[in-house]
């Protein structure tokens, strides 16, 4: 901890001398070699990025290109301070504010369109995200943001923004690409984006089409049945359509409606096997189960060992391939008008989702029921016993907005004030399909389920009509947002400003779940009710505009997430349960609040930026999964405080003409504040780190230059991120998950290397290497954790992906 806060101190050190230095400078007026400046609308309003006194990190469509972003997670790995969950659903960290349960920490917009999603009692799918294509930038705002972007934005906000037709010009984008990965298969993407006046000043448009397939390199190999093999088996494919129009009647009206469709699939959500049973495998004997089959002599769990990443071998040894499809559509009307230095601003918007992923559960949902012998099950009269979940989660919100603002950015007071209201629909369908089950209860316990009042099997549907599950789980949430918002700028002195911001909110979350199996008393249990909260999320900040080129600036910011509502817990769970004194019900909102300085500086005629920021994040009531050892049930539990502190620094130079070098460095020391102590197990443990990587850090190199009457370029761009050593709530004995033979996760580093050329004007062919060294060690690496608290033989784990290399081609007119 020591070392963690003398980091710190050092920081603020050369942050401090950074700004000195900077004070004292007086900007050159050449603007030959400068850095992009980007305009923003953080603030709801046209700001230039070095002068918006917020931690934001922005990025064009050029830079993306240059960069070669294809999604968030490539943003994420070039953003300091940005994280994304190494497993399971997706979950974006902004400076360590993250949970695996509840609500997103991260609110996602595309333009004004919030998509984030929670996780609920049944649903645990978490957001999806935006492909890039045809962005105008991307935004990534670090630190609470629920003054302008409401519930959701503890941690910060990441806005994807899209083209505004144009009234007056064509313009037309296109990209296209092929890729190998080693030890894989072959990807590809192809998209075109064209726009301008279809009348004159009145009326424009904007198309894009994407598609995009990228390719797999894990092998699945049933352990059920080895002639079933599949290759290359985790590849996925996106599709992308966006269209939009600019209708402007008149000089001070636009009316812009617009729709975004996206459709992502990935073909099996394969996790590597990274460690194997011995032989022989734990198989239930005759003498255990009444009626057995003869143990097979030739069932080997896995037929080719497990995976060996560094040798190019990826494993995967699931009975059947676990598919996802995750679409959305969001159509949306921003209607804009400026009189007399006022502007009102009309957003209106839906986000419709639905997501349906399958998942193998045989190993960990069988064993429940069965006993921890019944791994690797053989049950009488089946050739493979395979118990399969195929959830369903719809996700419905219509979201309204109205802004006000002035205009006239001269005045000595600006504000914004506005409302808000949303209603966001959940629904998950949860069946798990067993079809060998009732023979499995049988062979062990000689009776069928109905025979001990358990009720019949569920049957199937759609593509599972006819097959029997053994449990249903149905989840029905409405959440009701009505907010105000005020925003105000005011001039102290010309170059002086005080920002005072504040929004008011009530959320109401309505939500029924109903669980069907004999998990429970009576075989049916029912959680209903509704859950209120009335947030105030406040903002202050100064900022002083020392010179037009260097911005310093100090802010006081809170955030907030709704709470939520846990489902039953089972039966053979409520012993424990009971012992620790957890009781299945609803949890609470949790809360940020963020004390932050920074500054933003261009020097030598902008041929120098840096962006300096320095913050410190309480973090209260904290939504967190507890996960039972008994049983593997997980509940949601409002835990201890955390402190999240650090500092974020990016640096651009152009030493000489054609030349830019980039630093982003991120630091973030995150960890929970005090032990709380349910029953006889901790809950978690003062200390206990969030699992945010301490250090963050991307260096890039980019060349431009001619060469033969052509203009090249050439990029090195190094991702590297330490390794969170703990203390982690697997490494603190006592606690629920507490296993001393569980590695902490890692964190691999990547080069990325590209060079290209313009073969003409507007044209640009490219050939890249991502993740040149091939570091694929392991992201995560853990057992599956089943019944009884005992860590089934069998390891799964996740890697980045191996290197890839391949050809682009961009056009723009």
């Amino acid at each position: 901890m020591g070392q963690r806060i003398t980091s710190i101190r050092h920081a603020l050190l050369l942050g401090g001398s950074i700004f000195a230095v900077s004070a004292g400078q007086a900007a050159a007026q050449s603007d030959v070699g400068q850095v992009e400046e980007i305009i923003v609308t953080a603030t709801k309003r046209d700001t230039r990025l070095s002068e918006t006194p917020i931690s934001i990190a922005a990025y064009s469509q050029e830079s993306l290109d240059v960069r070669g972003v294809k999604d968030l997670r490539d943003v994420a790995n070039q953003t300091p301070g940005v994280d994304f969950s190494r497993s399971g659903p997706t979950r974006v960290a902004i400076r360590g504010v993250s949970s695996t349960a509840g609500a997103a920490t991260t609110a996602i917009y595309i333009d004004d369109t919030p998509i984030q999603a929670r996780n609920a009692a049944l649903n645990y799918n978490g957001t999806t995200l935006p492909y890039i294509f045809d962005l105008e930038r991307v935004e990534v705002l670090r630190g609470p943001q629920g003054t302008l972007f409401g519930a959701s934005a503890q941690g910060g906000a990441i806005r994807f923004i899209t083209p505004t037709p144009s009234l007056s010009d064509y313009s037309a984008y296109a990209r296209a690409e092929v890729s190998q990965v080693k030890s894989g298969g072959v990807g590809y993407e192809a998209g075109i984006a064209v726009g301008g006046p279809i009348l004159a000043d009145k009326l424009g448009f904007r198309v894009s089409v994407f598609h995009r397939q990228e390719a797999g390199w894990i092998d699945r190999v049933s352990w059920q049945n080895p002639s079933v093999k599949n290759a290359d088996t985790n590849e996925s494919f996106a599709d992308v359509i966006r269209a939009a129009l600019l209708f402007q009647p008149t000089d001070w009206l636009a009316i812009t409606p617009s729709v975004y469709y996206q459709n992502h699939k990935i073909q099996d959500r394969a996790s590597l096997v990274t460690r194997c049973p011995t032989s022989p495998l734990n198989l239930p004997s005759p003498g255990q189960i009444v009626g057995a089959a003869p143990r097979p002599t030739n069932l080997v769990a896995c037929p080719n060992g497990p995976s060996d990443p560094d040798g190019g071998k990826f494993y995967s040894y699931a009975s059947i391939a676990q598919p996802m499809s995750d679409h959305f559509v969001s159509p949306s009307l921003k209607i804009s008008a400026d009189q007399a230095g006022v502007n009102l601003t009309s957003v209106t918007s839906v986000f419709a989702r639905h997501v349906t992923p399958v998942s193998d559960s045989t190993h960990g949902n069988d064993r429940r029921e069965l006993g921890n012998n019944w791994l690797y099950p053989i049950t009488p009269g089946y050739v493979e016993s395979i118990t399969t979940d195929i959830a369903e989660t719809w996700q419905n919100l219509f979201a309204q907005e109205v802004r006000i603002s002035n205009t006239d950015q001269d005045k000595r007071l600006s504000w914004t004030v506005g409302g808000y209201y949303s209603r966001s629909a959940l629904e998950t369908y949860l069946p798990f399909y067993a079809p060998h089950f009732a023979a499995a209860w049988q062979a062990r316990y000689g009776v069928l389920p109905e025979q001990q009042n358990h009720p019949a099997m569920y049957p199937g549907k759609g593509d599972m009509a006819g097959i029997r599950g053994r449990y249903l789980g149905e989840e029905w949430t409405m959440e009701h947002s009505t907010a105000l918002f005020a925003n105000i700028d005011f001039k102290i002195l010309d170059n002086l400003t005080l920002t005072l911001g504040g929004r008011y909110a009530k959320d109401k979350l309505d939500f029924h779940v109903r669980e069907s199996g004999h998990y429970y008393a009576g075989d049916v249990a029912v959680q209903s009710g509704s859950i209120t909260s009335k947030p105030f999320t406040p903002k202050v900040a100064i900022a002083w505009q020392a010179t037009p080129d260097a911005l310093y600036y100090a802010s006081y910011s809170k955030g907030y997430r709704t709470g939520g509502v846990n489902k039953s817990i089972a039966d053979f769970c409520l012993p424990e349960a009971q012992a620790l004194g957890i009781t299945p019900g609803s949890y609470d909102p949790d809360t940020t609040r963020n004390l932050e300085v920074g500054t933003k500086n261009r020097m030598f005629g902008g041929r120098l930026q840096y962006e300096f920021s320095a913050y410190h994040i309480r973090w209260s009531g904290i939504q967190q999964q507890l996960r039972l050892s008994s049983c593997a049930f997980s509940l949601v539990a409002n835990t201890a405080s955390a402190t999240s502190k650090g500092f974020d620094l990016n640096v651009n130079v152009t030493p000489m003409e054609g030349l830019l070098l980039s630093a982003a460095v991120g630091y973030t020391d995150a960890n929970y504040d005090e032990t709380i102590i349910i029953g006889t197990s901790p809950l978690v443990t003062e200390g206990q780190t969030l699992e945010a990587p301490p250090w963050t850090v991307n260096l890039a190199a980019e060349y431009n230059t001619t060469l033969l009457d052509r203009e090249v370029f050439a990029r090195a761009q190094f991702n590297w991120r330490a390794r969170d050593t703990g203390p982690y709530a697997f490494q603190i004995p006592g606690t629920t998950s507490y296993d001393p033979t569980r590695p902490v996760p890692g964190a691999p580093s990547s080069l990325d290397l590209r060079v290209g050329v313009a073969v003409n004007e507007g044209v640009t062919v490219s050939a890249f290497v991502d993740n040149a060294l091939n570091d694929v060690s392991y992201l995560t690496n853990t057992a599956n954790y089943l019944s009884a608290g005992r860590a089934a033989p069998l390891w799964g784990g996740t890697t980045q992906r191996p290197r890839r290399g391949g050809l682009q081609v961009i056009a723009r007119y």
